[in-house]
């Protein structure tokens, strides 16, 4: 069993995150979550595209099967991944993040 943390450490934790997260911001380092968005919403969006409807089916089992190994809920799961492919259909685009793109001259 692991020992409580106290008030203290936590806040100390806290800030280092803060500086953490300020400084890969600086260094407009994506993070592994912004990395996951993209490759998500490129798979996605190429499967539909070419009309592989079987192999986007394929994946997603294969994404609800890890899901659930992780201990979600399977049909939760299911329902997550239909939901996300369904408004790639629409024409949705994941969230930008604008702030990298200020003062940008590229």
């Amino acid at each position: 069993m692991s020992r409580p943390t106290s008030p203290r450490r936590r806040t100390h934790a806290a800030a280092q995150q803060r500086r953490y997260r300020q400084q890969q911001k600086k260094l407009r380092k994506p993070s592994r979550d912004d990395v996951a968005r993209v490759a998500l919403y490129w798979i996605i969006n190429k499967l539909l595209r070419v009309g592989r409807d079987g192999d986007l089916g394929k994946w997603a089992e294969t994404v609800v099967k890890r899901l659930v190994q992780q201990g979600f809920e399977r049909d939760a799961a299911r329902r997550r991944i239909d939901q996300l492919i369904a408004r790639y259909e629409d024409g949705w685009h994941f969230q930008r993040k604008p702030h990298l793109h200020q003062g940008n001259d590229d």
